[in-house]
């Protein structure tokens, strides 16, 4: 998460002259949140709220042996996929 809001920041750059990075950085990281949460399993062993039902469209929630999460998204057709 923290390479997706700090690393890929050129893709954030606002218009001139305001440019406004940080306010794209604040979205970018509820974004992203929003994305780990619903692409986290759920153990059935641990308590807690399964509050987070699955309602964006990803092609493969979990990549290669880091594990990484699709947070990119692909606009024109409207789903998430891995950098």
């Amino acid at each position: 998460m923290e390479s997706e809001v700090n690393v890929s920041y050129n893709e954030l750059w606002g218009p001139k002259p305001g440019y406004q990075l940080l306010t794209n950085q604040l979205q970018r990281l509820c974004m992203v949140l929003d994305v780990y949460l619903e692409t986290e399993s759920h153990d059935p062993s641990v308590e807690g709220p399964k509050e987070f039902p699955q309602e964006k469209m990803c092609l493969r929630l979990v990549r290669g042996p880091t594990r990484m999460k699709p947070f990119k998204f692909n606009y024109p057709q409207g789903f998430f996929s891995h950098r």
